[in-house]
């Protein structure tokens, strides 16, 4: 059970109506506005309605006759405060549409902020998920349900003070009746709303894979594969299994609740009930005149019913002001950390020394006591099987994780920040993100920083072998890649892969990372471009990773990779020579080329 502290709901409040002030102050500064006028409109309304009862009715304390013109006047006022009240209501919806619309951009925007400025190795760890889902649950909508029930606790409350003061006038023993007869319907709301976020809390994991199935289920990329294999029917009974989950809680939860909410109303009306009885005796007993009795228990029921309206709303405001205890502490966790790209260094080499890093969650090193160099203009290789650790150390030497022990050494000087890593360096990943948007973007995206350049991105694209093929799309390098899109169109997994090459092309950083580059080109594409890696990226350092051996031989320096440690390094003769690892996965290779069958 997630333990809910007392000071929760009004630090969630007082950060929701933050939110408002930074989204659109003048909106809710109206909305404020209103609601007071509202309230002090209608404590003179009641005061005025005393005065109108007190002269019209019989036993008044004026003549029937003189009072017949004050309840004709009291009516016109009590229409014309009607009127305002009207004109005021649309002014307060109008404002708070606009403020709504505002407010979700400006929190789904901190969420989304909070997201990008996360640390990858956050995204290796289950907890933070957990915390990113419930601070995207909490933005959508959240913010607005807490301070649209704001200005309507404003309003009950303001009205209630405004009641109250006229009560001052006429019956104050009734204030405490009023106010007792809230109480069981707060602690009952209370108790909901505690209940309600721990349910919530619980759910974060059980709502991602059930997000995770539809994704499965209604993704372009995924849907070949689900129909090919006929997953739809697994996948859509576990998306409902997980569903069925939050269904049971909720049910089980509404249904607790709703039992002591309905005890809490009944106990305040009998409680309204006992005040109106001993009124009626005081009436009866001539210690109260009848205008003064009709209006107190006018006003008794509408500052009970304004109290009982904030008991409710309370526990409305309270489930939503919780949920944004998940999104203030997703956003504000790292809001001190400086935006803006850090100047780029010059280039002249990295060192890594003796790095260790374990990835969050596991207890199994992916990197022991890893040692590499790269000097500046100098191609380096890593080479080994599959899961020997080749990519992690890339993302390391990417400035994209911290290693857990070791040093790296950026320009002979330990590296501080690795910021200043991913400002020198541009990678290829062998799972490199195919951007649904135009030709254009998904090259410029290499320099996200600037403007993009048309000019530049097709000689980017030159080089990568894609200008030919981007050129006769629809509408060129305007021409939007994915069918899901009006005009869109797809490519080539091999097409993708250059459009990839080009955006590192277009960064033009002097640490260029190649995982696998070239794992979706025919072999006559992949052979041209190792053949002119050099010259291609004259001038860079080079790092390369590849399974295929052979495009790895004309490397200044290689280094083997297994199990997480370099075992061997050197030059593809030197290696050769010394007939260990490398050696025998490269005749491995060589072997099975040259036992193939020629058609």
């Amino acid at each position: 059970m997630v333990r809910v502290r007392r000071l929760d709901l009004p630090r969630s409040a007082a950060f929701a109506v933050r939110l408002a002030w930074r989204a659109d102050r003048r909106s809710l500064v109206t909305l404020m506005a209103v609601q007071l006028v509202t309230a002090l409109g209608l404590g003179a309304g009641l005061l005025l309605l005393r005065t109108v009862l007190d002269g019209g009715l019989p036993g008044g304390s004026a003549a029937r006759t003189a009072g017949e013109p004050s309840v004709l006047v009291g009516l016109a006022v009590l229409l014309a405060l009607r009127a305002a009240g009207g004109v005021l209501g649309s002014v307060t919806t109008a404002r708070q549409r606009m403020l709504s619309a505002r407010l979700d951009r400006h929190v789904i925007s901190l969420v989304l902020g909070a997201a990008v400025r996360a640390d990858l190795p956050r995204f290796e760890d289950p907890a933070f998920h957990d915390r990113l889902q419930r601070a995207v649950f909490a933005s959508r909508g959240q913010p607005v349900v807490v301070i649209t029930t704001l200005v309507a606790v404003l309003q009950a409350l303001l009205t209630a003070a405004a009641v109250s003061g006229a009560f001052l006038a006429m019956a104050w023993w009734l204030l405490p009746f009023a106010a007792l007869s809230a109480v069981p319907t707060l602690r009952a709301a209370r108790a909901e709303r505690n209940a309600s976020y721990g349910l919530h809390h619980g759910l974060a994991e059980s709502r991602r894979l059930r997000q995770y199935f539809e994704r499965l289920m209604t993704g372009r990329d995924e849907a070949k594969e689900v129909r090919a294999l006929d997953l739809g029917p697994l996948l859509h009974a576990r998306w409902h299994a997980e569903y069925e989950r939050e269904i049971e809680g909720t049910v089980r939860t509404q249904r607790r609740h709703m039992r002591r909410k309905i005890g809490a109303r009944l106990v305040g009306d009998l409680l309204i009930m006992a005040v109106v009885g001993a009124v009626a005796l005081l009436l009866g007993g001539g210690l109260v005149d009848l205008p003064t009795a009709l209006t107190a228990l006018t006003g008794l029921w509408l500052l009970s019913a304004r109290i009982q309206m904030v008991g409710g709303l309370m526990g409305d405001i309270g489930d939503s002001a919780l949920y944004l205890k998940d999104l203030r502490a997703f956003t504000e966790a790292d809001a001190e950390r400086p935006a803006g790209r850090p100047p780029v260094p010059r280039f002249r080499g990295l060192r890594a020394e003796r790095i260790t890093f374990t990835y969050p969650g596991s207890t199994r090193p992916a990197l022991k006591d890893v040692s590499v160099t790269l000097r500046a203009g100098e191609i380096v290789a890593l080479v080994g099987t599959n899961g020997s650790g080749k990519t992690t150390l890339a993302k390391i030497l990417a400035g994209l994780y911290r290693p857990d022990a070791g040093a790296l050494l950026f320009n002979d000087r330990p590296l501080a920040d690795p910021a200043a890593l991913r400002a020198v360096s541009a990678v290829v990943f062998q799972d490199f993100v195919r951007y649904k948007l135009s030709a254009l973007d998904n090259i410029a995206f290499g320099r996200a920083d600037e403007p993009a350049d048309e000019a530049r991105a097709a000689e980017a694209a030159r080089k990568a072998g894609a200008h030919g093929f981007v050129s006769r799309l629809a509408r060129g390098y305007a021409t939007v890649l994915g069918k899901e899109f009006a005009d869109g169109e797809d490519l080539s997994g091999g097409q993708w892969q250059r459009l990839a090459l080009a955006r590192a092309f277009y960064r033009d950083a002097p640490l260029v990372i190649l995982d696998e580059p070239t794992a979706a080109l025919d072999p006559q594409a992949e052979e041209e471009l190792f053949r002119r890696i050099r010259s291609l990226f004259a001038g860079r350092t080079v790092l390369l990773i590849s399974h295929r051996f052979s495009s790895v031989r004309g490397a200044d320096r290689i280094y083997v990779l297994d199990e997480g440690s370099v075992i061997e390094q050197g030059t593809h003769d030197e290696l050769m020579a010394r007939g260990g690892r490398y050696a025998g996965l490269f005749l491995t290779q060589a072997a099975a080329y040259l036992d193939a069958p020629v058609s």
